[in-house]
């Protein structure tokens, strides 16, 4: 069990490096929708899917730890929805893959929003830990949500949605292992215990208008492009 644990965090740590790197690296390297940024999308991906079954091995078999799970779902789910869609947009229909994962993320951040309740109650309103369940499912569970929305709405989407899909979905994921990082290595910024929910909310704060810019300027550049 201790070689296997070992295994399970080192190959965790490392992928997640290179998936932090990689995920930086495409939001520059390379025009969208280009070879160099596809090989870079890639290597972001594949990295991001073994941090998810690692994490969720060492959660699982070594220590539990339900909060933790919901997050890595969360993670892996942007950056799977961001991958998917680019095979949903040749075939115009989402595969029963797309579904279930939809399905199961927002179950699981259901699940958080009940255990943040939970965790308030218990702390009369003054668990640190039920607000950040609360903040979280509710963006898990409204993922999940607006994923099967789109499929179902997919014959009247706009033209391009799957480019505003794609980027928000990974962008999304890229915000989730910066967190992450953040958060493990929160003894390096020297932030103090009580204040240290910060680093689980500042790059949410700080990425999401990023994300609501860039948006609203290539949907202006694709509206100009077709007049």
């Amino acid at each position: 069990m201790e070689l296997l644990e070992k295994t399970l965090i080192t190959s965790h740590v490392v992928t997640a490096i290179i998936s932090l790197l990689a995920g930086l690296s495409s939001a520059f390297i390379g025009k969208k929708g280009e070879k160099l940024h596809r090989q870079v999308g890639r290597i972001y991906f594949w990295c991001m899917f073994w941090v998810f079954i690692s994490a969720m091995l060492i959660i699982s078999l070594i220590r539990f730890n339900s909060f933790l799970m919901v997050i890595a779902v969360f993670s892996f789910y942007m950056a799977f929805s961001g991958y998917r869609v680019i095979k949903i947009k040749k075939t115009m229909k989402a595969a029963p893959i797309d579904w279930i994962a939809a399905v199961i993320t927002m179950g699981f951040g259901l699940v958080m929003i009940g255990m943040g309740v939970n965790y308030l109650i218990e702390s009369d309103f003054s668990s640190i830990l039920g607000y950040l369940c609360l903040f979280f499912g509710y963006f898990t569970t409204q993922t999940g949500r607006l994923s099967i929305k789109g499929f179902k709405n997919l014959a009247s989407a706009e033209k391009m949605w799957w480019w505003f899909a794609h980027m928000n979905a990974m962008a999304g994921s890229l915000i989730a292992s910066i967190t992450a990082f953040l958060v493990q290595n929160g003894e390096i910024f020297k932030v103090p215990s009580e204040m240290s929910w910060i680093l689980w909310v500042l790059p949410a704060f700080v990425g999401s208008p990023i994300i609501s810019y860039w948006s609203r300027k290539y949907r202006a550049q694709f509206k100009s492009q077709s007049v």
